[in-house]
């Protein structure tokens, strides 16, 4: 499905974008279906001025569920964490929080529980187009490899503490590379890649999917027992799923969830 050239990006530079790779009219029937799930999660229509960020998304409506198993993302997904895949969950964010404008650097997870050899990644498909100045993800190409990785803890600090200016430098002013994208195009990122957004406008639809590597490492487990202990109990629809794409993502995991809950 990817070029070794792809492959290599995403494993240097922690993130790859697939241009349109979603027609307008694939697009148009994801938005149609997406706002009737955020419908049905909320009891109504959400409104324009409305956000929701909320997880078990792709879960929750089997067309939804059906992206996942796309081969447009499953099998790139396979050729840059290998076959053997789980599925670590899914997110929308649905318009823009007032409150959270600015999304400041940051990786995802704590730097006293860093496995950077497990890539846990995200995909994203923006349902909007996304430039700079309007909220797109903005990424610091390599960050999720040490010793630069680690290097940078002063940004994950400064998000956590809530300071302004990491390095003497205003968060939008920190060297990075602003992803923009329009509907159509996938966004796959490693998730121990220090990322942000600055200046969200307009409307901003987002679907996250979320993938990693069937753990066999026990530091691996232990991570994903304390940080995504969700990963061991899959969702009911996936459960009596019958699809094999499906079934080989949550296949073995509640056996590793008892494993991982008997470590120390």
């Amino acid at each position: 499905m990817l070029s070794n050239s792809q492959i290599e990006h995403f494993h240097t530079f922690g993130f790859l974008v697939i241009r349109q790779a979603f027609t307008v009219e694939e697009v148009e029937a994801l938005i149609r279906e997406a706002a009737a799930a955020c419908a049905e999660k909320l009891g109504r229509d959400i409104g324009e001025e409305e956000w929701l960020w909320d997880g078990e998304f792709v879960e929750s409506r089997p067309a939804l569920t059906r992206l996942l198993e796309d081969d447009r993302i499953y099998l790139s997904m396979q050729d840059l964490l290998g076959d053997e895949l789980i599925w670590i969950g899914s997110e929308v964010m649905w318009g823009i929080d007032p409150g959270l404008a600015d999304h400041t650097w940051h990786f995802d997870g704590h730097k006293t529980a860093r496995h950077l050899d497990y890539p846990r990644t995200k995909v994203m498909l923006y349902l909007d187009p996304q430039t700079k100045d309007t909220g797109a993800l903005r990424v610091i190409p390599g960050s999720h490899r040490d010793p630069f990785h680690q290097s940078l803890f002063p940004l994950q600090d400064a998000h956590l503490g809530g300071f302004p200016s990491p390095f003497g430098v205003d968060g939008p002013r920190i060297l990075a590379c602003a992803i923009e994208t329009d509907p159509g195009d996938i966004v796959f990122f490693n998730q121990w890649l220090y990322h942000a957004v600055y200046g969200k406008r307009g409307k901003r639809r987002v679907i996250v999917f979320k993938f990693g590597p069937r753990p066999k490492k026990e530091d691996h487990l232990l991570m994903l027992r304390d940080g995504a202990p969700h990963v061991f109990t899959p969702h009911a629809a996936f459960m009596k799923s019958g699809r094999p794409r499906i079934r080989h993502l949550i296949e073995g995991m509640e056996e590793l969830g008892r494993k991982a809950e008997s470590l120390p």
